[in-house]
């Protein structure tokens, strides 16, 4: 019951219109780091799912599930690629959106503490639980959407043939499984600033209104 009952919590954060503005921000930021990578020996990082991961923190899983199909259907009118756009694709980005909110919504932030190494193992020691829902977040993006859908659908649409499926997948299991760590640190260095900045703002707005 507590599950479903996060995503019932979450639609009616659509209510608010602070959730609708700080969501449009997000979703803004989203499509402009699309065109961030970092190159590395073994492929690009991509620090676009920093934004969409943030919605799912502040707004939950029924939110962040609507604005990756957003995110997704925007990007492909600013890149003007509209012959490209397959909406099975869209449900790729969707999940993504729907997995954060579900694994990081109302989860307590970790700050790190960068005074040293060893105070820095500690910080995150001493929040353990919330370590873990990240780690999980994003292993559970990576095997849902990188491997299961992205490979099954280019099969379903026939963009690889059934054959190679998997030599693709085995090819991504070993792409993205390198990267997850450098993908958890991103969150892990990202959502505490993120959900800080939101708290203090609109908390000062409180104030101000009253």
């Amino acid at each position: 019951m507590a599950f479903f009952a996060n995503f019932k919590k979450s639609a009616l954060e659509l209510k608010n219109l602070r959730c609708l503005c700080v969501t449009a921000i997000l979703i803004a930021l989203d499509l402009a780091l699309k065109s961030v990578t970092i190159n590395l020996p073994f492929g690009k990082i991509s620090v676009a799912f920093l934004a969409i991961a943030a919605i799912g923190m502040l707004f939950g899983p029924t939110v962040a599930f609507l604005a990756g199909g957003i995110t997704d259907i925007l990007g492909m009118f600013i890149a003007q690629q509209m012959d490209a756009f397959n909406p099975i694709f869209t449900l790729v980005e969707m999940t993504g959106g729907l997995l954060y909110g579900l694994f990081l919504y109302d989860f307590t932030v970790i700050k790190p503490d960068f005074s040293g190494g060893k105070a820095f193992f500690k910080s995150i020691g001493a929040n353990w639980s919330s370590f873990l829902r990240i780690v999980l977040a994003k292993f559970t993006v990576i095997v849902v959407c990188n491997l299961i859908m992205n490979t099954s659908f280019q099969v379903i649409t026939g963009y690889i043939a059934p054959e190679v499926f998997w030599v693709k997948l085995w090819a991504r299991v070993g792409t993205n499984f390198i990267k997850m760590p450098f993908d958890i640190l991103l969150l892990l260095l990202t959502m505490y600033p993120i959900k800080t900045a939101y708290e203090r703002v609109f908390k000062m707005r409180k104030i101000t209104d009253n």
